[in-house]
């Protein structure tokens, strides 16, 4: 019995609406693909600009210190720097520095220039003082001077340093006294009574 050969089928005829929708499919897809390609391009562009650096924005000055320093009796002042409580007199307020012979300061000041340092007090406690009284600042003594018949002293001008820091200032009491030892109640051991110290451009 002799073969018949297969009759080919003929391949389906696609739907007119089915050519449509697959035409649409394809400009759809094409459209997507433009879209990334158009945001690939914004990134990549975004990032070379982030890639240059904007200038280093110049740095803020710094903050420049006073010219003049002053620290009065009436303002707080810890016994641990060398004074006792306030009190008040007929030349107004005071405090008595002790019982140690020395009374610490702190200033924030500009040191460019030279300093003259302005000392006040209400009383010497005995009078040696009044000459012997001695200022270190930045570690260097420096003598005070009696203006006159005042209860004011004076120093000679503190040279100039770089303004990094506070500027420290201890004041050498070399005579302590106790009223105690004049018969008073009073057992403080008692240096001079401060009133005020300036530090201004000589």
């Amino acid at each position: 019995m002799d073969a018949t050969p297969d009759t080919p089928q003929a391949a389906p005829v696609p739907e007119p609406g089915a050519a449509a929708g697959l035409s649409g499919e394809l400009a759809a897809l094409r459209a997507r693909v433009e879209a990334l390609e158009r945001a690939l391009q914004l990134r990549e562009a975004a990032a070379a600009a982030g890639l240059a650096e904007p200038p280093p924005a110049p740095a803020p000055p710094a903050a420049s210190l006073p010219i003049a320093f002053a620290i009065a009796a009436d303002e707080l002042l810890p016994a641990a720097d060398g004074f006792y409580r306030l009190e008040w007199g007929p030349e107004g307020a005071f405090r008595w520095t002790g019982p140690a012979p020395e009374v610490r300061f702190e200033a924030w000041i500009d040191r460019s220039a030279p300093l003259v340092t302005t000392l006040r007090l209400f009383h010497f406690g005995v009078p040696a003082n009044a000459k012997d009284l001695v200022l270190e600042v930045d570690g260097e003594p420096h003598p005070l001077t009696r203006r006159g018949s005042e209860k004011v002293l004076v120093s000679p001008p503190i040279p100039p340093r770089p303004a990094e820091g506070p500027t420290p200032i201890v004041l050498r009491v070399p005579h302590v006294h106790s009223p105690s030892a004049r018969g008073l109640p009073d057992k403080r051991m008692l240096g001079v009574a401060f009133q005020s110290l300036r530090l201004d451009r000589a």
